[in-house]
């Protein structure tokens, strides 16, 4: 009986703490110059536990886009707060597993995931599919990524079939078949190598 009065208690502090770490990151990175708020980011994912972010597997969609689809007109207009809300989201997904067709907590594949995040932070609709939100928003160079853009690739040499949501520094997060959402970067040679366009649905004011 001491020993789960213990471990309660121990939970109950890690929760606290975990939620101070939270308020801590959000006043942070809403107030740090950019520079300081990429290297912030990076080291948040890598303390969620993400090793390699390479990923020699393809990525399948079980969800279909229907003609009947409407989506939410772009751009979708967002605050800096409500960006660092989005980022905040993503990064606290890292270790999420990845499922074929998952779009929920539990488990995600690639498009889900963007999916998911720009519903539960912009209340927006989006395309389902990778090859779908690649065609959908604005198309910008590799060189004006932006925190919050969509990155796509041709994993298998052929069409669109990868997305993730881009961080900063060459560094963005997405469902990897092998590793679940976890942080890649497009300069490593395998994602350099099939980087396919890039996209941007927000506008920040």
């Amino acid at each position: 009986m001491q020993c789960i009065t213990i471990v309660l208690r121990e939970n109950n502090m890690m929760q606290a703490e975990s939620l101070s770490h939270k308020s801590m990151l959000r006043s942070t990175l809403l107030h740090a110059p950019n520079i300081l708020r990429g290297a912030l980011l990076i080291l948040i994912a890598l303390l969620y536990g993400c090793a390699s972010s390479y990923s020699s597997q393809g990525v399948q969609y079980s969800a279909k886009n229907r003609k009947s689809d409407t989506y939410s007109p772009l751009p979708l207009i967002a605050t800096e707060a409500r960006l660092i809300d989005m980022l905040e989201n993503v990064t606290g997904l890292v270790g999420t597993q990845y499922r074929y067709g998952g779009d929920s907590e539990k488990a995600f594949d690639c498009s889900g995931f963007v999916q998911h995040i720009y519903r539960n932070t912009f209340n927006a609709k989006i395309p389902r599919t990778a090859r779908r939100q690649s065609e959908f928003g604005e198309k910008i160079s590799r060189g004006g990524l932006q925190r919050g853009d969509l990155v796509f690739f041709r994993l298998n040499g052929g069409a669109i079939d990868h997305v993730g949501i881009y961080i900063d520094n060459g560094l963005f997060v997405h469902a990897s078949s092998s590793r679940g959402v976890t942080l890649g970067n497009l300069d490593k040679p395998y994602y350099n190598k099939r980087f396919a366009r890039a996209i941007r649905l927000l506008q920040i004011r």
